[in-house]
């Protein structure tokens, strides 16, 4: 299994609150891929507090315990991690602002 595997897994999981994905939203931090098949994610959850941390963290576990291999799935919610709007893909950020969502 290797980081990419992983990360196309990951590309199925969407914001809660927009139908993009983690990664495109600059919330996907790092994977560790371990012998015995642990898989650790790190996730920077943007906002103390956010409704849909639970989502975010069900569905990551949901879509990396799928592939192949995997024995555990260790998701580490980054409230320490510094997020900003410049993270997130500049085509999601159009489309975000045409919705009327800002960030």
């Amino acid at each position: 299994m290797t980081e990419q595997e992983v990360r196309r897994a990951l590309a199925a999981v969407n914001d809660p609150h927009m139908p993009v994905s983690l990664e495109r939203m600059g919330m996907l931090r790092d994977i560790e891929i371990s012998a015995d098949g642990a898989v650790r994610v790190s996730v920077c959850i943007p906002c103390s507090g956010c409704p849909g941390a639970n989502m975010i963290r069900d569905g990551v576990r949901e879509a990396v315990s799928a592939l192949p291999s995997v024995t555990n799935v260790i998701v580490e919610e980054g409230w320490h991690m510094s997020w900003s709007r410049d993270m997130v893909d500049s085509d999601v950020r159009d489309l975000m602002h045409k919705n009327g969502v800002q960030i």
